[in-house]
């Protein structure tokens, strides 16, 4: 991998042209996914992953849902605030989520149709494997 990749966690912002990507509530199997991802990929670009898991800075949430082109939400694993926020996050572009209930997915497919089932399949959508 010829790109850089910085991660960025709240409250820290970190502005530049690289690309956005906004990671919420991943679950210990998904961060492993990601790096798993990563280290078989030859990524050019550089790349900003900002990760949010529940810190009490919604302030910090929405700037970066503003800021980051891509966005990634695991709705099985949300607390009080996205859950709170979790129509408004799905409606967002370039926002895909995952769940494994099925009824949630049935009633968040009138919001967004971009549903994944992994986060690997995410990562290969907005990247275009």
């Amino acid at each position: 991998m010829s790109g850089k990749i910085t991660l960025i966690t709240p409250p820290d912002i970190y502005e530049n042209d690289d690309i956005g990507v906004l990671f919420i509530h991943l679950s210990d199997r998904d961060q492993d996914q990601v790096s798993n991802w990563l280290s078989k990929v030859d990524l050019h670009n550089d790349i900003n992953f900002y990760v949010y898991n529940g810190e009490n800075d919604i302030s910090w949430l929405l700037w970066a849902m503003g800021y980051c082109k891509f966005k990634f939400v695991d709705l099985d694993h949300v607390n009080n605030i996205t859950q709170s926020l979790s129509g408004y996050i799905l409606g967002r572009h370039g926002c895909y989520y995952k769940t494994q209930e099925e009824t949630l997915a049935s009633i968040y497919s009138y919001i967004s149709n971009r549903r994944v089932l992994t986060i690997e399949k995410f990562l290969e959508n907005i990247f275009n494997d």
